[in-house]
């Protein structure tokens, strides 16, 4: 009487060095599709969070300037409600001494905040935004800032116009090195007196 051997018993082979092999070149085609499109997918993720950034720094520096430009000239005689002098503007207004005083203006990046950018184009400069309101110490309001415009477009009406960057490079980006920049560019009206 022949006794039967369970299946296992039968095909004890195992893998071939060859299976083996088109098995690792598989899970490597995979492994390195997947890598490069993780790479990608985080480098764009990347790139927008920091162009979300700009926007928002700029949104936000244009806001505070456009309220405080609206107290211009509030309860001030014979005093101007502001001065632009290219890249700085002061507002006059008095709320709590005989004038209040804010003023907004460039300083340029120093070599330690220039070293936080290691692939600015040589030449290109950098500027904080400076907020003081009367004789206090002046705050950084926002950094990375290219331009600042403030242009009187009629007697009540003042256009503002930031420009900012990125503080990383984008290397799918060709222009200005490789720095993506933002323009906002907004109309504010002055309330209280013409300038």
């Amino acid at each position: 009487m022949k006794t039967l051997k369970p299946d296992r018993f039968r095909s004890s082979r195992g893998f071939t060095i060859l299976e083996v092999l088109i098995a690792g070149l598989i899970t490597a085609i995979l492994a390195t599709a997947s890598f490069r499109f993780y790479t990608s997918m985080h480098n764009q993720t990347e790139t927008q969070y920091e162009v979300s950034e700009v926007q928002h720094q700029c949104r936000a520096s244009v806001n505070d300037i456009k309220k405080t430009l609206r107290q211009a000239g509030f309860k001030l005689v014979g005093h101007p409600a502001a001065e632009m002098n290219g890249d700085s503007l002061a507002v006059y207004f008095s709320e709590t001494q005989p004038v209040d005083t804010v003023l907004y203006y460039l300083e340029e990046f120093n070599d330690h905040d220039y070293w936080r950018v290691p692939d600015l184009p040589e030449g290109q400069k950098l500027y904080k935004l400076m907020k003081r309101r009367n004789s206090s110490t002046p705050e950084i309001y926002t950094d990375y800032i290219v331009d600042i415009d403030f242009t009187q477009v009629d007697t009540r009406t003042m256009l503002i116009t930031v420009t900012a960057q990125v503080s990383k490079k984008d290397d799918s980006f060709q222009e200005n090195g490789g720095f993506r920049t933002w323009t906002l560019d907004e109309q504010v009206t002055l309330r209280n007196v013409t300038i």
